[in-house]
């Protein structure tokens, strides 16, 4: 992920804030208010402005002549985005994929994987060398990450 401008303060969004800039991103075009506040279901339309207009004060989006807003030039490429220290998502084709849920996938595909050549080939040896390598490849990606998480947390408090 390349070094934003604004990284702490987008760490910092919490809630109903969080969910707004998260849906700048996705949709990665000019949003207005009722179009946020029906998508997001928020109750009113001033609900979904003073959020709009927070994220416009902070930098995070901007306001063009129309009233709708649109992500600044250097949120427009954004495809993965670190929310506070043990969460990572990733935009891909308007999709929002936390970084465990590719770490889940993997993990239950592989599971599904073993079982099918443990039960239809009824070949164990092959199972087994399946299962080993999927969780040796688990405890790698989960080591790595466990570094960047610890080395980011070690950057944050300097």
């Amino acid at each position: 992920m390349t070094e934003l401008p604004n990284e702490d303060i987008i760490s910092s969004l919490t809630g109903t804030a969080l969910r707004v800039f998260v849906y700048a991103v996705k949709k990665g075009k000019d949003i207005g208010v009722r179009e946020t506040q029906r998508d997001l279901g928020l109750k009113t339309a001033s609900h979904a402005q003073y959020h709009l207009q927070r994220l416009e004060q902070i930098s995070l989006l901007d306001r063009n002549d129309n009233n709708k807003y649109s992500l600044p030039k250097e949120y427009e490429s954004l495809r993965s985005l670190k929310i506070g220290i043990l969460t990572e998502i990733y935009v891909f084709k308007g999709w929002i994929i936390p970084s465990l849920g590719i770490f889940a996938g993997f993990l239950g595909a592989s599971i599904i994987i073993s079982l099918l050549f443990f039960f239809l080939l009824s070949n164990p040896l092959i199972s087994v060398i399946f299962s080993s390598t999927s969780l040796l490849l688990t405890a790698i990606y989960s080591s790595i990450r466990t570094i960047q998480i610890v080395k980011s947390f070690k950057k944050s408090e300097d």
